[in-house]
């Protein structure tokens, strides 16, 4: 996936739980620190990201706070690539 890719990706899914957000605002959107996501949520958006891209994250990147927003993932992501 490219970056215009996961950010489709990441704009579906929080729209579809009524999170909009404006492509400038999506880049740096912090969906753990926010709170509009639970647990579960952060943990099905990995879960559905992984098999989008065929990457896995590491339990480090997972708590890694640079991966905390859109943006910052994006880039962990595309650097796995």
């Amino acid at each position: 996936m490219n970056k215009e890719q996961l950010i489709d990706f990441f704009h579906d899914f929080l729209m579809n739980r009524g999170i909009e957000k404006s492509p400038h605002e999506l880049q740096s959107f912090n969906f753990i620190g926010s709170g509009r996501l639970d647990s579960f949520e952060v943990l099905t958006m990995i879960m559905e990201l992984e098999m989008h891209t065929g990457l896995k994250l590491t339990p480090e990147e997972l708590v890694d706070e640079s991966n905390a927003t859109v943006e910052g993932l994006v880039t962990t992501l595309l650097s796995k690539q």
